[in-house]
């Protein structure tokens, strides 16, 4: 007979749960892949109100999946949603904004439009910090660690 443990496996969600950094991780996943994806259908002329409704998706991505991901609801849970939300809902506006808009030195630079590639690769350069991203953090933190786990 073979010698197997009494105990069950632990399953992934656990052992994400367990992990020091595993909520920050997965929230950092699910904002850069949900905020890469969406920022496609970011509209040519890109408004403030498309820009907030896809946002809002982002954040309340982030946010809830960090909430169901930890244990606790203190502030390290609020800035383990903090984080990805800016860094996710960044990476949507810059890059969508980029993408579906010419660019206004066209005719010093000869280059009509910005491909994906060099729209993520500004994204990335240039600091998350503005108004729309730091709101999405917060609401992203209070959707993460407001009230008690029942």
């Amino acid at each position: 007979m073979s010698d197997q443990s009494s105990q069950p496996r632990r399953s992934v969600l656990e052992s994400v749960r367990q992990t020091t950094l595993g909520p920050l991780a997965v929230g950092l996943g699910v904002a850069i892949v949900v905020g890469l994806l969406l920022s496609v259908v970011v509209p040519p002329d890109t408004g403030v109100f498309a820009l907030f409704i896809l946002g809002s998706l982002v954040t309340a991505a982030v946010g809830f999946t960090v909430r169901y991901l930890t244990v606790d609801r203190s502030w390290k849970t609020q800035l383990t949603a903090f984080v990805p939300a800016v860094v996710g809902v960044h990476l949507m506006a810059v890059v969508g904004t980029l993408t579906g808009t010419a660019l206004p030195l066209s005719r010093f630079t000869g280059i009509e439009t910005v491909t994906f590639d060099d729209a993520l690769k500004t994204a990335l350069a240039t600091p998350p910090v503005s108004m729309g991203t730091l709101l999405a953090g917060l609401v992203a933190a209070m959707i993460a660690g407001w009230a008690t786990r029942r």
